[in-house]
C-alpha cells in the first residue's frame, strides 16, 4: 500500500519529498462534460414532449423511451468512473534518491516506471494555454539516460517549481554519489 510516508521497495535512507498528482482542474472540466451530456435526455425528453407528445402516452414507447434514457445514463456515468480512475490514479512521487511514475491507462491497465536520480539529464517545465496560465498548472519533461527515456508528469500543479525542485534533488544526487 502506497502511504504519504512510504512506498513499496523504499531504499533505506530515501525519504519522499511528495507525491504529485494531476491538477484539481482537470478533473473538473471532465465532471463538466460529463455534466453537459447529461442534460442530453433531459433536452430529448422536451423535444419529444413538444413535438410529439403521442410517444410519451404509448404503452410501448414511453417505457422503450425511459429504459434509452436509462442506459444513456448508466453508460455515462461508467465513462465519468473511468475518466475519474484514470485521472485520479495518476501519481508521481519524488524522493531523495529517484522518481516513480504511477500512471493508470484504462481500468486494467497501470504502468509503473522509475527513475535514479543520477539518471536525469534534462528537466523542463511547460505551460501551454489560457486555462493552465490562470490556474497554474502544465507539465514536466524528465529527459533520461535509462529505459524510459523521457517522463512525463501530466497536467501537474506548479510545474515549474516542480521541476526546479527536481534539479536540485538531481545536482544533491550526483554530488553524493561522487563522494
Amino acid at each position: 500500500m502506497i502511504s504519504k510516508h512510504q512506498i513499496p521497495n523504499q531504499h533505506a535512507g530515501e525519504e519522499i519529498i511528495f507525491h504529485i498528482r494531476r491538477h484539481w482542474f482537470i478533473f473538473f472540466k471532465i465532471f463538466l462534460f460529463f455534466v453537459l451530456l447529461s442534460l442530453v435526455p433531459v433536452a430529448l425528453y422536451y423535444l419529444i414532449n413538444q413535438n410529439m407528445p403521442i410517444l410519451l402516452d404509448g404503452n410501448i414507447s414511453y417505457p422503450l423511451i425511459l429504459i434509452l434514457f436509462l442506459t444513456y445514463y448508466l453508460i455515462l456515468l461508467i465513462a465519468l468512473f473511468t475518466a475519474w480512475t484514470e485521472t485520479y490514479l495518476d501519481v508521481w512521487t519524488i524522493t531523495t534518491d529517484r522518481i516513480i511514475s504511477r500512471e493508470q491507462n484504462g481500468l486494467f491497465n497501470r504502468v509503473v516506471s522509475e527513475l535514479d536520480l543520477r539518471r536525469v539529464q534534462d528537466v523542463t517545465a511547460e505551460q501551454k494555454g489560457f486555462f493552465p496560465t490562470i490556474f497554474y498548472y502544465g507539465d514536466v519533461y524528465i529527459q533520461s539516460a535509462g529505459e524510459k527515456e523521457r517522463f512525463v508528469f501530466e497536467q501537474i500543479p506548479q510545474p515549474y517549481k516542480i521541476a526546479k525542485i527536481i534539479q536540485q534533488l538531481d545536482e544533491k544526487a550526483k554530488k553524493n554519489s561522487l563522494k
